[in-house]
């Protein structure tokens, strides 16, 4: 699976994993086809945490991931930076494994991009007192090594990306969903990707997944301090991990979030930078689509 950060990934492949016949590797993103042999050295805050040393680089190593699947009939991770770095990534999706599906999840780009910036607030690692500052310091970090959550307008233009990944792999292997759909309907999205990895269906009674990863304001910064010391200590986080089932967490951290939205003002003046891109992108998708993708371009 690839996708835009932040636009639902980590909830749809964690509900693939609940289907007997998915295996998804853990980490779910090993960022490997984006930094294949290359380690990547990230310099922003956290990203030594959470890139640098989570990236799987070493081929040998990335296929131990899977050595567990057994005889799982889909076997996948959920690497956001699979789409990002396309024109890396396609020559080395082809070298590993010809016939793979991708699952690519868009989401509108002022919304995403927001969600990235209030993201990295919760974490405590963005010090931009608002959004419009962290867009101001985009291009710096960007040349400062920073990794790719910190690109908020520059992960929020798909199209030339999702076309290397259609034109490498063929258009038949990637298939493109949208966060909206995720929100309003996500069992039948969930179908719709199992369908397209021909899979049987989950089995009736499947266990439904929370809201996950989700981000906001924390409705108490005390508590939210205490949330941040416990995800920096491996050994805390492992505990955690291991009596608190992966639903129920989520469930608890998005009770501690109060809900977000980017300033009708600043998205106005945010959406016309990404018209041409999604004009674009509207060209290579058919069927069911958002209101924020432009109906005047057909594929």
């Amino acid at each position: 699976m690839a996708g835009a950060a932040r636009s639902g990934t980590t909830a749809l492949i964690e509900s693939l994993r609940l289907h007997p016949d998915v295996f998804v590797t853990r980490p779910k993103e090993p960022h490997y086809f984006a930094f294949h042999g290359q380690g990547p050295a990230f310099r922003g805050p956290g990203d030594e945490e959470w890139v640098n040393r989570v990236a799987v680089t070493d081929p040998d190593a990335y296929l131990g991931l899977f050595a567990e699947a057994g005889g799982h009939a889909a076997r996948g991770e959920g690497s956001v930076t699979t789409l990002y770095y396309a024109e890396r990534a396609v020559e080395e999706i082809r070298r590993v494994n010809p016939d793979m599906k991708i699952v690519v999840l868009l989401r509108e780009p002022v919304d995403r991009a927001f969600s990235s910036y209030v993201y990295l607030r919760l974490r405590g690692v963005e010090d931009a007192p608002d959004f419009r500052t962290g867009l101001a310091r985009e291009s710096e970090r960007m040349a400062a090594g920073w990794q790719h959550m910190w690109h908020y307008r520059a992960v929020s233009r798909y199209a030339d990306d999702l076309r290397t990944l259609r034109e490498g792999l063929g258009e038949d292997q990637v298939r493109v969903w949208f966060y909206d759909d995720l929100q309003a309907d996500f069992a039948g999205v969930q179908s719709e990707v199992v369908d397209f990895l021909c899979l049987p269906p989950l089995p009736p009674g499947a266990p439904a997944l929370p809201r996950v990863n989700a981000s906001g304001r924390a409705r108490s910064e005390t508590v939210q301090r205490g949330v941040r010391w416990a995800t920096r200590h491996q050994g805390v986080r492992s505990v955690v991990k291991r009596i608190i089932p992966f639903g129920r967490r989520e469930q608890l951290r998005s009770a501690l979030l109060r809900r977000d939205t980017v300033a009708p003002d600043l998205a106005a003046e945010l959406e016309p930078e990404f018209r041409d891109d999604l004009i674009e992108v509207a060209r290579m998708v058919a069927g069911r689509r958002p209101a924020w993708l432009p109906r005047e371009a057909r594929p």
